[in-house]
Formats: structure tokens, C-alpha cells, sequence
């Protein structure tokens, strides 16, 4: 649905994006990353509202921002500062977002009424929008975003604020539409939320993609994760564990490592051979949360590079 070859944006000597490679598929994307990672600058690449200072960026086969009138015509964006128009009521304000994207006015009122009752507000359409809860101008904002029928949904932190049964529905709501056929970016900080309805995850860090491919990928990494809790000092496995090559984390008496889903024997001979008891031993369920700092850790673009320059001053 996008892709970016080679870009670099910076703002004075910001740089927010660096000589960034990423493809974005059809389906529902998750994007992820710490603040200043990058994110909404690319947001505004996709949108045509920046220029890269070098590099290119497709979306829906269009380059940008040379195409961007038409591209916006195919993509819906709800921001994550709220949007609405003053002294409007919830079908005004559809019907003006649709129009804004190039509806005719008899188009522009028939799709709004459609999105308002997708989104739930059938009986609150012609109240003023800002009489609307948190959660009902999260879901007018999301009408108005998808009234002209976009191909491309971009969702800046749509579950924001919201308490969990808003929060639930605006899950809802994105699953129908990506399930619908409609290609969804959603940026947020809340993980759960890309664990229940995305299907991709891309990582941004420092500018950099961290991470790009599935859910289960980005939980799983490049094997597994096993958790040994053992009697005695958790270092003395921890260094065995790194002089046979694998990577491993020391939390208390346990000791977290990665390695193949078939390392069992492998990591009960290392406990052995190091001489400690182990009281628990077995696979680790990763969550989106630990996956993440887990990325930011070993993943970062610019702590592999470091590490690559390390091993070629050896």
C-alpha cells in the first residue's frame, strides 16, 4: 500500500527519519515506537505534508507528494489531536470531512449517514459534536476519516483516553473495516490494541526501522525465549549460556534466554555443566510489552551498527 526507498527527513539538525527502507502491506499495520522514534513525521510523508530531503515515497502507487490531491482522495487520516469543525453537528461534520475529500454534496450526506451508523452514532448525528464524549468524538473522527470510502486508513492513537469499553468498541470498529478489505495503519502506545487487530507490526526507533513483519514474528524474534529459574547464582548460567553463543538476560534467580525452539536439551546440558539446580524450567510467552523493550534493546538500527563496528575494530 506504501513504500519508502531510502528516506531521510530531518528538521534542522533533527534528524526524524534516516535513509529508511519500509514497505507497508494491505491489512491491518501496527506501528510502534518511542516518542521522537519518527513516527508522525512519516505519517506526514504518507499525507504529502513533507517533502523528504532524500529518498521516495509511494502510496497506493502514486509518488508523493506529486500526486497528493489524488492520493488523499483514497486515504482517510484521523489525527490524534481532536479535529471537529466548531458549531457542527456529527452529520455536518461528516458530510463537510467527505466533501473536504472530494464528494459531491448528495454523495457526501448519503456515505456520512453510512459511517455515522457504522461508527454508532446513528442517534446522535444531528447533535452538536461537541456535546459528544471522549469515546463518541473518537468515533465521530473515525466517520469522518472513512465517509469517502478510503483505501488506506491512517490512525494516529484512535484509543486514546478512552476507558475500556470505548476502547473495546474502537477495536471493533477498526477490525470491521480492515476486515472489509480496507489497508489500516494504526500508531499507538497502547500494544495490546495492535496485538488485537493488526496482523503487521513495523518498529520505529531513532529514525530507523527496528522492526517489520508479523505479530508473532515481532513476540517470537528469531526463535524462542526460554525462562530457567535455578538454585544458586543465576550468573554462573547466564555465563555459560554466553560462551555457547546465545544472547540471555539475568532477572533475579532466573535467567531469560533466546534460543531455538528446540534448544531444551542444549540449555538443561548448560545448566548442568555450569552447577546449578534448576527449580523451573521451560518456554517464555512473550508479551507485546516485553517484545518491545526487547526491540529497543537489541534491535536499535544504530546499537547493531555499533556493535558491527566493535566486531570490525577486534
Amino acid at each position: 500500500m506504501a513504500a519508502l526507498r531510502g528516506v531521510t527527513k530531518t528538521y534542522d539538525e533533527l534528524i526524524a527519519l534516516r535513509d529508511v527502507e519500509l514497505d507497508l502491506p494491505k491489512g491491518a499495520v501496527g506501528l510502534l515506537g518511542p516518542n521522537g522514534a519518527g513516527k508522525s513525521t512519516l505519517f506526514r510523508l504518507l499525507l504529502g505534508l513533507e517533502i523528504p530531503d532524500s529518498g521516495t515515497v509511494d502510496v497506493l502507487g502514486r509518488a508523493m507528494p506529486d500526486h497528493t490531491l489524488d492520493v488523499l482522495a483514497r486515504v482517510g487520516y484521523m489525527p490524534e489531536d481532536d479535529s471537529l469543525f466548531p458549531g457542527l453537528n456529527g452529520i455536518e461534520q461528516v458530510v463537510h470531512a467527505a466533501q473536504l475529500s472530494g464528494l459531491s454534496a448528495t454523495d457526501a450526506r448519503s456515505r456520512a449517514h453510512q459511517a455515522l451508523d457504522l461508527c454508532g452514532l446513528a442517534d446522535a448525528r444531528y447533535r452538536l459534536g461537541a456535546s459528544y464524549s471522549l469515546g463518541m468524538r473518537q468515533r465521530l473522527r473515525l466517520a469522518m476519516a472513512m465517509a469517502h470510502g478510503p483505501e488506506l486508513l491512517i490512525l494516529d492513537e484512535p484509543t486514546a483516553g478512552l476507558d475500556p469499553e470505548g476502547r473495546q468498541q474502537m477495536l471493533d470498529l477498526v477490525a470491521e473495516i480492515a476486515a472489509a478489505g480496507v489497508a489500516v495503519v494504526l500508531s499507538t502506545h497502547v500494544l495490546p490494541d495492535v496485538e488485537a487487530v493488526c496482523d503487521h507490526v513495523v518498529l520505529l526507533s531513532r529514525g530507523q526501522v527496528g522492526y517489520n513483519g508479523t505479530v508473532a514474528g515481532f513476540k517470537s524474534g528469531t526463535g524462542s525465549r526460554w525462562k530457567i529459574r535455578v538454585v544458586g547464582d543465576a550468573q554462573n548460567l547466564a555465563s555459560a549460556v554466553r560462551a555457547a553463543g546465545l544472547e540471555c538476560e539475568v532477572e533475579g534467580r532466573s535467567v531469560v534466554v533466546s534460543a531455538p525452539a528446540d534448544a531444551a536439551a542444549m540449555l538443561w546440558s548448560l545448566c548442568v555443566g555450569a552447577g546449578v539446580g534448576v527449580r523451573a524450567f521451560g518456554p517464555l510467552e512473550e508479551d507485546m510489552g516485553s517484545a518491545f523493550v526487547r526491540h529497543l534493546r537489541i534491535d536499535d538500527p544504530l546499537r547493531r551498527q555499533a556493535g558491527a563496528q566493535r566486531q570490525g575494530a577486534m
